[in-house]
């Protein structure tokens, strides 16, 4: 295993106190991505949603759950890069900070899945908290789908079909974001539509993503920790 991953103990389980940050870090992307993001866009801005604020939380939950150095330095560089290009792009946007940002973002929450995965996917027994874990994974799809996307509609503004023009960078993300996740879960209201080809094979990509995740992984850790209670 490449040593810039955290390495899983010996004996294959986690301590309490990462698998505490696994909830604590589960009940936060929640907060952010459900509460806050729709309030902003809505011209609502909380503290909850300020990339410094998010950063920081977030940073040293992943700090406990790895044990490796390499990876908790891969995490807190994407997460201040995220941070740093999100707030550039709300003060100073421009084609090139959108771009350098939903990079960063996409970087980062990249670094967060590897962390997060092998605490996750490590040999020993399933626990409540290590489903939760995938849950983050889960969601972290939709993050990272939403940042492609929003780089997509950057390049074409007609990318999208029925997307208000001149949104705000927070009402733009809040768009996106709902459009990630109704094409992750395959629920496909409707109201959004891709256009240009590449937003297409994107919102495929995910959709298939997003299936085969419940389907496979996420079903499979649940079944283990129902047998697990068994014995």
């Amino acid at each position: 295993m490449p040593r810039w991953l955290p390495q899983p103990p010996a004996d294959g389980r986690f301590g309490n106190l990462s698998d505490h940050a696994l909830t604590a870090l589960l009940v936060l992307e929640a907060l952010i991505l459900f509460v806050a993001a729709p309030l902003a866009g809505m011209g609502i801005r909380l503290p909850l949603f300020s990339g410094a604020l998010v950063v920081a939380p977030l940073i040293i939950m992943i700090v406990i759950i790895s044990t490796s150095t390499g990876a908790r330095v891969m995490v807190s560089v994407a997460a201040v890069l995220a941070a740093a290009g999100l707030a550039s792009r709300i003060n100073h946007p421009s084609l090139v900070t959108v771009w350098l940002g939903h990079l960063a973002v996409i970087a980062a929450v990249v670094a967060m899945s590897l962390v997060i995965g092998r605490a996750v996917f490590a040999p020993g027994r399933i626990t409540h908290h290590r489903i939760e874990g995938a849950v983050i994974l889960y969601l972290n799809i939709a993050v990272a789908f939403t940042s492609i996307y929003r780089m997509i509609s950057e390049l074409d503004p007609n990318a999208f079909a029925d997307v208000a023009g001149h949104q705000s960078e927070t009402a733009a993300l809040s768009t996106m974001l709902y459009f990630s996740f109704t094409t992750l879960t395959a629920t496909g209201f409707g109201e959004i539509l891709p256009i240009n080809p590449l937003a297409r094979s994107m919102a495929n990509l995910e959709s298939v993503l997003g299936q085969l995740y419940l389907a496979i992984l996420l079903a499979r850790l649940v079944t283990m920790h129902v047998e697990s209670r068994k014995y």
